[in-house]
């Protein structure tokens, strides 16, 4: 029968130790590349979303942007009659003053239709 000795011993049992910890050394190298790739691959993803999130942010301000504009302008109109408004409101006191639709014509700038328009809804209030 074989005996081994203590060196012998000592040998083969650090060469056991030593598989061991290259296995266990391998199977961590492995599972930190896989962590690597997934943790890319979410990277990935993030930047994607991050991307469409900032094009997204920059087409709603550009809406907002329209938007003030348009309630600027709506507010401004609001505020201030246009010559048109102005026409009519000039041309709807002459007609309360007794006004005639030549004269409406001849002083407003109003069309022949719109005077006399004025003048006959005027008759029927009265």
């Amino acid at each position: 029968m074989v005996t081994l000795s203590l060196v012998h011993g000592l040998l083969l049992g650090n060469i056991v130790m030593l598989l061991v910890v290259g296995g266990f050394l391998w199977f961590l190298r492995r599972q930190q590349q896989l962590d690597t790739q997934r943790f890319e691959q979410h990277l990935i993803v993030l930047e994607q979303s991050s991307d469409a999130m900032s094009k997204s942010t920059i087409g709603i301000g550009r809406r907002v942007k329209q938007l003030e504009a348009r309630l600027q302008q709506a507010e401004r109109h609001a505020v201030m009659p246009g010559a048109e408004d102005a026409r009519f409101e000039q041309a709807s006191r002459l007609v309360g003053m007794g006004a005639t639709a030549n004269d409406l014509v001849n002083n407003c700038g109003v069309a022949r239709g719109e005077a006399e328009l004025l003048v006959s809804l005027r008759r029927q209030v009265q």
